[in-house]
């Protein structure tokens, strides 16, 4: 009862252990959370799990759990379950957060925090490729990655206001061409490179 408690009682973040953590974001419905409370989940999670965490993530799943997680992987429906609804919470309002510390930011600063905002996403991004390599699942393509970043900022215009509207597509086009850019000259060089040949 005091463990279930945890998950459907009062949330508090900061003493939640990590399986609790990962329970509540699961099954509660982020929506009927604050932006506070769910600001302090999202710095949770991410001194749990983050690029900074001196524990990350691994994946560990008994041979049924796995095959029920490649199921729903590659039978995927058109509506989110309660976990994505919760991380695209979480992740609209880190969007929100980034975009306008970027916008105000000095041009001195601007470069530093677009660092620290890249090397988020392509932590995050790594972490779910393990995930699918654990699966044994093939990793999105470029052009997937690409459609799904497009498709999450027109989900973020949703409820903003059009000067948040020129701002979401402003800060989206500095991050697409950072992250997108890099990977089509990786793909390029790559092609181009012929594999070391070792005897």
């Amino acid at each position: 009862m005091i463990a279930l408690d945890g998950i459907w009682g009062d949330v508090n973040p900061e003493k939640m252990d990590r399986q609790t953590l990962v329970r509540v974001t699961q099954i509660r419905d982020f929506r009927q959370f604050s932006p506070d409370l769910v600001e302090r989940l999202i710095n949770r999670a991410e001194q749990e799990f983050g690029r900074h965490s001196p524990n990350k993530p691994t994946f560990e799943l008994s041979p049924l759990e796995k095959r029920v997680h490649v199921y729903f992987q590659t039978h995927r429906s058109g509506q989110q379950s309660r976990l994505e609804t919760n991380l695209v919470v979480m992740v609209r309002l880190r969007y929100f957060q980034w975009m306008k510390e970027y916008s105000s930011a000095a041009s001195i600063r601007k470069a530093a925090l677009m660092n620290d905002v890249i090397a988020d996403i392509r932590y995050w991004q790594e972490l779910y490729f393990d995930y699918l390599r654990f699966l044994e699942q093939p990793e999105p393509t470029l052009a997937e990655l690409y459609a799904d970043f497009q498709r999450m900022i027109e989900d973020f215009k949703a409820d903003a206001s059009p000067e948040e509207v020129i701002q979401i597509d402003s800060f989206a086009q500095s991050l697409s061409r950072i992250l997108f850019a890099a990977e089509v000259q990786r793909t390029i060089r790559d092609l181009f490179v012929p594999p070391k040949w070792t005897p």
